[in-house]
């Protein structure tokens, strides 16, 4: 029952944070497989929803640092990866230049549609960090969208002015 209320919208929740589909399922399906091996450390299964969106935020930002690691080896740019067709590939890609924090902040609240405190708990943080970090992300989007010639795939800028 969990698995097939939850898989689809973390599997939305993988692609917006990694632009990869294939990937997006993977993580996805990881976060129910530790959830499954952990569920006897869970004390509020009513929580298990915000444990797996966490799980795929924290396996999402673990894959993103393998790959950059990657293809900084290899020496390759970037490539914004499969679109989902109802995304805007510019704003996937001015996404894509947000520190991992603030993408996180601006996905879970607005793409899946999740209040500041589920944000908060998803991401391990106070609704306040949420609330800084998805002010400053909407900004330097706004910015990045106004002129789409900023908008390119590169790595994600510093975070800067704490978490």
């Amino acid at each position: 029952m969990l698995y097939e209320r939850h898989y689809s919208e973390l599997v939305r929740l993988a692609f917006a944070l990694t632009s990869d589909w294939a990937l997006a399922e993977d993580l996805a399906q990881e976060a129910f497989a530790r959830t499954w091996r952990g569920w006897a450390n869970i004390r509020d299964q009513q929580q298990a929803p915000a444990y797996l969106r966490a799980t795929v935020v924290n396996l999402a930002r673990t894959s993103v640092r393998r790959m950059l690691r990657e293809r900084r080896g290899w020496g390759e740019p970037g490539d914004p990866g499969a679109a989902d067709l109802a995304v805007s590939i510019d704003l996937l890609r001015a996404l894509s230049r947000l520190p991992a924090r603030k993408r996180a902040c601006v996905v879970l609240r607005f793409y899946l549609d999740l209040s500041e405190a589920d944000t908060a708990a998803a991401l391990g943080v106070s609704v306040g960090t949420v609330k800084s970090q998805t002010a400053r992300a909407l900004q330097r989007l706004r910015r990045l969208l106004a002129d789409p010639g900023t908008v390119s795939v590169s790595r994600p800028e510093h975070d800067q002015g704490g978490a």
